[in-house]
């Protein structure tokens, strides 16, 4: 029996890694697709996007008219300029024409002019200086509230939502979208801005000089708009898919470094390698693309800007030399004047077209960031019903759940536990024990029946109210990068050098704190990996023994120390846990021999409770599975 059984599960592992293996398989053909598709993801709403980035600015008006003045000024300063040069070289060629006929040459007028031009020019680069320090400041700001935005969000969104994308995923949207947002407005705004009022002032002055070499300058208008548009057109799905592929990375690099021991003591390492070359190169392909295809638009609008420089010159030498029998006079002055004008009339075009195709980028993470700002939040507080004081009496009144809707795992669940109670709650893989706790502290939210403390529907009590009553110790530590004293006073606001070293005392950590250089000062690095798994596992409970609170959770809280220390901490735990209702969810079944009372789940339901004599003494399903803890075998119905 064991020998099948044995064999069963090792067809099972066999299945699943090929399953595994074939579906990695198909993620790296798509991920190949990805980056050499023609079609791609298309963005849903730009226009709505672009007019949700723009609203933002609306809350630094003044700045923003500070920068329109300042852009309208320098770019009129800017425009002026050239029509001065030209007219200094016209007098300049008078001058030289009545030296030739023996006068005297009168450079007075020229040197007025020319300080005119320099007063421009240096007015003009003052203006923009101004502009872009403003910009900056206004920019970053927008930014910076975009961050506080996304990260006040995701405090709100339903835990749904972080199971639907990775850490990385999560992460690129908060960093690397923001940060393009940030650069690419900062220098698209002005760019654009500027470019289009110096457009409109030039054709104005054009036209006043000279309408027919105006006609000329204008036409690579429509040119230049329909090349915009097509390069517009491509890019803006390509730089779609560079961020969501940026996105896939930093996740597979948030995974793959976080579990690197994993992946090293499975033997994955080259299967994690070329994992990250198909998603590298899918990016490098769509990258390339994108920015190649962005990246058209200006060699091409360039060659036509100077065919349009060679028009005027062939035009301008006609009418100088009057074998052009239409269009005003002309002189070297105003054929120098065009020349000018051509290039503050193309380059602004020019360069709005290449500033259409690379707001693609940011109008792509902005519609990112939105998505995630857009996302349906936890179903609000809907009452505010005050706990009574604490007792602890927690009551599932046929209570139903399921995290997909054609998925059902809980149905029709009946529990109560008696206020000072301890309730272990074990069962297999996937039984539903941690989603009784889910449901208790209302990361999720029943689908059917209620879930009553006190007495009172945990749906009519704050989030917040129902969630000070409890402690919670879970199987995965989490630390931040502080020192051991704030992480233990994490537990509670308030809590004196009296209170944290008691709770480190009682958790049987503070005689390795002691030993360190620093103490209770001793800086933890992120996630506190300067410590053992098993340290950082005492560290969490000394701070829920510091919260002190009416019920405790405890989630596998000592699967990470040795068997010594786990006697130890269950001795500790005792006085903790005396008079306060406590839910224990346990494997190792040595460890909740002493509970009140046995939960004992399978499929979502409760198929056995009692103590743990009164279920061993059944030898049913408990004690199959206490059994198999000892045993060289796994029972079928845990295999199921």
């Amino acid at each position: 029996m064991k020998k099948n059984t044995k064999e069963s599960l090792r067809a099972q592992i066999n299945d699943t890694n090929a399953a595994v293996r074939e579906k990695r398989r198909q993620r790296y053909a798509s991920y190949r697709k990805k980056g050499n598709s023609e079609a791609g993801e298309k963005p849903s709403d730009f226009k709505g996007t672009l007019r949700r980035l723009l609203s933002l600015l609306a809350k630094y008006k003044f700045s923003v008219a500070a920068v329109l003045i300042c852009a309208a000024a320098g770019t009129l300063m800017n425009v002026v300029s050239p029509d001065i040069m030209g007219d200094i070289i016209s007098m300049f060629s008078d001058q030289l024409d009545v030296k030739l006929t023996g006068g005297a040459m009168d450079l007075g007028p020229i040197k007025l002019e020319l300080l005119k031009v320099f007063g421009l020019y240096f007015g003009f680069a003052f203006l923009e200086f101004l502009q872009t320090f403003i910009l900056v400041g206004v920019t970053q700001k927008l930014v910076c509230n975009l961050r506080e935005s996304i990260n006040n969000k995701l405090s709100r969104l339903p835990l749904s939502f972080f199971d639907r994308f990775t850490k990385g995923e999560i992460l690129s949207k908060i960093v690397n979208d923001c940060e393009n947002i940030s650069s690419r407005l900062q220098s698209n705004f002005t760019s654009v801005l500027t470019s289009v009022i110096q457009v409109s002032a030039v054709l104005v002055i054009m036209f006043m000089r000279n309408w027919l070499l105006a006609i000329v300058t204008i036409c690579l208008v429509p040119i230049s708009y329909f090349i915009t548009r097509a390069v517009a057109k491509r890019s803006k799905v390509l730089f779609r898919e560079h961020w969501d592929m940026l996105g896939e990375m930093n996740g597979h690099i948030e995974e793959m470094y976080t579990g690197h021991n994993i992946v090293r003591i499975f033997g994955h390492e080259k299967e994690a390698d070329e994992e990250f070359t198909d998603i590298a190169e899918g990016l490098y392909n769509v990258t390339w693309k994108a920015n190649f295809v962005s990246g058209l638009a200006k060699p091409l609008l360039n060659f036509f800007s100077n065919i349009n420089y060679v028009t005027i010159c062939l035009l301008g030498a006609l009418l100088i030399t009057g074998r052009l029998a239409f269009g005003a006079e002309a002189d070297i002055g105003l054929i120098i004047k065009f020349i000018s004008f051509s290039g503050l009339f193309t380059g602004p075009i020019n360069n709005i077209a290449a500033t259409i195709s690379t707001f693609q980028s940011t109008l792509a993470s902005a519609e990112r960031v939105f998505g995630v700002l857009d996302e349906p939040e936890a179903v609000p507080d809907s009452g505010d019903a005050e706990l009574p004081a604490a007792r602890g009496l927690v009551e599932f009144d046929h209570v139903s759940f399921r995290y997909l809707p054609d998925v059902p795992l809980i149905e029709d669940l009946d529990l109560t536990i008696l206020p000072g109670q301890t309730a272990a709650i074990v069962g297999p893989t996937g039984a539903g024990k941690t989603t009784i706790v889910n449901l208790l502290m209302r990361f999720y939210d029943v689908t059917g029946g209620e879930i009553r403390l006190d007495g009172v529907n945990i749906n009519d009590v704050p989030r917040g109210e129902l969630r000070s009553r409890f402690g919670m110790v879970l199987q995965d530590t989490w630390l931040f990068k502080g020192t051991i004293r704030e992480n233990i006073a994490y537990g509670r606001d308030g809590a004196t050098e009296e209170e944290i070293v008691a709770a480190a005392k009682a958790a049987f950590i503070d005689e390795y704190i002691m030993s360190l250089k620093d103490g209770y000062d001793t800086v933890l690095e992120e996630d506190g990996t300067n410590l053992s798994q098993g340290q950082r596992q005492l560290l969490t409970i000394a701070r829920a023994l510091l919260c002190d609170p009416p019920l405790l959770i405890l989630d596998e809280a000592t699967s990470s120390v040795d068997t010594r220390t786990e006697a130890k901490i269950q001795t500790a735990m005792q006085t903790l846990m005396d008079g306060r209702t406590c839910f224990v969810i346990a494997h190792r079944l040595s460890t909740i021999k002493n509970a009140d009372t046995i939960i004992v789940m399978r499929r979502g339901s409760i198929v056995e409770q009692g103590t743990h004599d009164e279920l061993m003494a059944k030898d049913g399903f408990y004690a199959m599975l206490r059994n198999s803890q000892y045993q060289d075998g796994i029972p079928p119905e845990d295999i199921e």
